[in-house]
């Protein structure tokens, strides 16, 4: 599979979001191929940002390993990345956790609150503690307490210093299953997921019902196209970010709608909201905690103009009636990539 990193990573992440073993598995094995310590990188973001609760067990197994180089290597590097590949893909899947981060992210009050208390440290470990306060004040606090950096520019601007001892003393108070303490504190390098995990943890420990939905028969004869599911080029790879835009400037009905709906940026709207329809979908998720999905997917969207819930709902639906054409736009994007790359004496 003579692709790049980016669309293999998307492809494997997309893969195991659908439940699809045997997509998975050869997406795994490419990307390995090309990249071995990214795709052990990757691979621990997918098990905290989807899997999370859904299976725990999964997510901690690769979290013990992921960064142990030697130890994989005298075990058979790429059988056992293929092994944790296999067992998140089979998992219960759970996006809570970043919904939860998410919402942090995008939220107006959420913004306000954190920057009240960044000038405040010696607060964050009685806030991350403290079970009267909402699950994100928690989260944010003891996100600051593990080491926060955002993005800036091309790089990163480190915002907090991590402290790993009252970060251990907030586990300590607050009882987590042991597995889910094991991957807080060996789950760095995932973008704050593994602090959110823990709060997700108490949501679900929380919730009266877990309900689990499935989406199997749905999701198991998805488009293909360069041999990878249509899903896989995303907005953040090359060829999807070609095939949107293309998509987009063809498609007037949805321009139009995405107008009238108020979006400041037509382009980002869309990728969230195709994100929302079809990227983001999962084949098995126990749906404990559907609040933290709809109020980050609101805040996600309000953040470029779209901030109501019909307009959303009916921008989603006509999306849905359009990703034929999509793909269409897809194939063309994929055939100029690989064009492109054989003029350049490239590797597609």
């Amino acid at each position: 599979m003579k692709i790049d990193r980016w669309i293999l990573a998307s492809a494997l992440q997309k893969s195991i979001r659908r439940g699809l073993k045997d997509e998975a598995i050869d997406v795994a094995v490419a990307l390995h191929a090309v990249d071995a310590e990214y795709a052990w990188r990757r691979l621990r973001v997918i098990a905290f940002e989807d899997v999370g609760m859904g299976n725990v067990e999964a997510v901690a197994s690769v979290a013990a390993i992921a960064g142990r180089q030697q130890l994989r290597g005298a075990l058979g590097d790429l059988q056992v990345y293929v092994g944790r590949v296999q067992s998140l893909t089979a998992a219960v899947k759970d996006r809570t956790a970043c919904d939860l981060l998410s919402w942090i992210g995008c939220a107006p009050e959420s913004t306000g609150f954190r920057a009240a208390i960044l000038s405040a440290p010696e607060r964050w470990e009685a806030i991350a503690m403290d079970r009267d306060s909402p699950m994100w004040q928690r989260a944010s606090a003891l996100q600051f307490l593990a080491g926060f950096a955002e993005r800036a520019g091309a790089g990163w601007r480190t915002v907090t210093r991590a402290n790993p001892n009252a970060v251990k003393r907030v586990l300590d108070a607050l009882e987590p299953h042991p597995l889910v303490a094991f991957s807080v504190l060996r789950g760095k390098g995932t973008e704050s997921l593994n602090v959110a995990l823990l709060f997700a943890h108490l949501m679900w420990r929380q919730a009266n019902r877990r309900p689990l939905v499935s989406r199997e028969a749905e999701l198991q004869s998805p488009v293909r196209i360069g041999g990878v599911i249509a899903p896989s080029f995303c907005m953040y790879t090359r060829v999807g970010l070609r095939a949107l835009r293309l998509f987009l400037h063809r498609d007037q009905e949805l321009r139009g709608m995405l107008g009238r709906a108020g979006a400041s940026d037509s382009f980002k709207t869309l990728g969230l909201l195709l994100f929302q329809v079809e990227s983001g979908l999962l084949d098995r998720v126990e749906d404990y905690a559907p609040a933290v999905r709809v109020c980050s997917e609101r805040a996600e969207l309000a953040q470029f103009g779209v901030t109501d819930d019909a307009a959303s709902a009916a921008l989603r639906m006509l999306l849905r009636e359009h990703l034929p054409i999509l793909n269409c736009t897809r194939r063309e994007a994929f055939k100029a990539y690989l064009t492109e790359m054989k003029s350049s004496g490239g590797s597609a």
